[in-house]
């Protein structure tokens, strides 16, 4: 993001008159420049000290400063500073303190700009200032040579803060996030009206899918939409729809609806329809298994099951293992009716309780994880002695190598996996790749 700041002497503030004011009164030629400004930029704001920030992200900064700076003259100001960077504390130094009635700081360039400024132009506090210019602290540059933990026992927390922005290290938000409208859509008509169920569905399902798109663009899902219904009568009918969990399915959506669409009784013909979303979430949310007793009842993982047969269709698929040595190309996904899949599924928890025992369980990644790996000499291989996955691991314990090669006529493979014992007790399953040499994380026991 590029800021642009603008300061002009015709816009400082006025001197505050008693300690009995508040604030100082608002400037009104900063007023009156702001919604002309708002016509070039798309964002002004005014700030302390008489400036007005612009936000130049994604547009060219030089010409938007340039025609900025016309609408001041435009307004009878003839002495304007304008000011670009990516960093605030930096235009807003320049815009003040700078000289020349333009100026663009390059990127990777604002520390050593705001390096031979005194250090007044950050407006250190009465108290840090004495204490600054006691140890010979006079300019930025002197301050940003310091480290930040000297500093802060020295100086506490304002010293920091200060050292901080003579280092062009400035995180102000200047410009608040603009908040995006939650999507609609709308259809009206006049040459008729509309009574019958299936032509409303026709309409709604289009508008529907408009709105999914959109959410599914932005990365949301919609917890609650809003049927306005006008009627011939001059009426508005509404009604909210709202599903069990937040989603951006379309499918979803219009099956709640035609359900919500049968127990509504409008008074009229209808001659226009609005969808509106009240009210969105993120696409995260927790995930439960449908099976598991605990989490849902019967009645709620037959629904699930019967949306997730309206999605996809009746395809169910169970995995069938088979003999490969690779435990990742092992599994195989088979196509079954419902109900077979159900009644295998049943036997299998069966059998499950009947045998479990506490015991630990192999964890596999979807993929294998390439990590850094250390070894040691052993014998006529190199073992693992160290691994990095976010962080060093030490291994205490490294049983292997079991080796594994084959599929010289398909898909050529040759492994040395290793079962390891962390130092804080954690076994992972280790390999290395023969073919290239590199090593991955498999899994883990829990």
């Amino acid at each position: 993001m590029s800021f642009i700041c603008l300061w002009t002497p015709s816009a400082v503030p006025p001197p505050t008159l008693s300690l009995l004011d508040e604030a100082p009164p608002e400037n009104e030629l900063l007023q009156e420049l702001v919604a002309p400004l708002l016509t070039i930029a798309p964002r002004v704001t005014i700030g302390s000290k008489g400036v007005v920030w612009a936000d130049g992200r994604g547009m060219s900064a030089e010409p938007l400063a340039r025609d900025l700076v016309e609408v001041y003259h435009e307004k009878g100001v003839e002495k304007v500073r304008s000011a670009i960077s990516i960093v605030p504390i930096s235009a807003e130094v320049a815009s003040l303190h700078g000289r020349g009635g333009f100026i663009n700081i390059a990127h990777g360039t604002e520390r050593d700009y705001l390096a031979h400024f005194p250090i007044s132009v950050l407006e250190p506090s009465l108290a840090l200032s004495s204490l600054l210019d006691g140890i010979g602290i006079e300019c930025c540059a002197d301050l940003a040579r310091l480290d930040l933990e000297s500093v802060e026992v020295r100086f506490g927390a304002e010293g920091a803060r200060l050292w901080r922005l003579s280092r062009a290290d400035d995180s102000r938000r200047i410009f608040t996030s603009v908040p995006r409208s939650l999507p609609s859509a709308s259809l009206d008509w006049v040459d008729y009206t509309l009574k019958d169920p299936e032509r409303l569905v026709f309409i709604i399902n289009a508008l529907v899918g408009n709105i999914t798109t959109d959410l599914q663009s932005r990365g949301q899902c919609a917890r609650e939409m809003t049927m306005s219904f006008s009627l011939a009568n001059q009426e508005t009918y509404e009604h909210l729809v709202r599903p069990a969990r937040s989603t951006a399915s379309h499918k979803a959506w219009m099956r709640l609806i035609r359900t919500h669409l049968e127990r509504i009784t409008l008074p009229d013909g209808v001659v226009g329809i609005t969808m509106r979303v009240e009210a969105v979430t993120g696409e995260v949310e927790r995930q439960g298994d449908i099976f598991d007793r605990g989490f849902a009842t019967a009645r709620a993982a037959e629904e699930t099951i019967a949306q997730l047969l309206d999605d996809q269709g009746a395809v169910v698929v169970t995995p069938r293992n088979t003999q490969h040595p690779l435990i990742d190309r092992r599994t195989e996904w088979i196509s079954q009716e419902p109900a077979q899949a159900s009644a295998r599924i049943q036997l299998r928890e069966r059998v499950v309780k009947a045998t479990a025992a506490p015991r630990l369980t192999l964890q596999l990644l979807p993929e294998p994880r390439r990590v850094a790996v250390t070894t040691g000499r052993r014998r006529d291989h190199q073992m693992p002695v160290q691994y990095r996955d976010k962080e060093w691991l030490t291994l205490v314990s490294a049983a292997g190598p079991d080796r594994v090669s084959g599929g010289q006529w398909t898909e050529p493979y040759a492994r040395e996996y290793f079962r390891c014992v962390t130092d804080d007790g954690m076994m992972v399953w280790l390999f290395r790749d023969a073919r290239d040499d590199a090593w991955y994380l498999h899994g883990w026991w829990d």
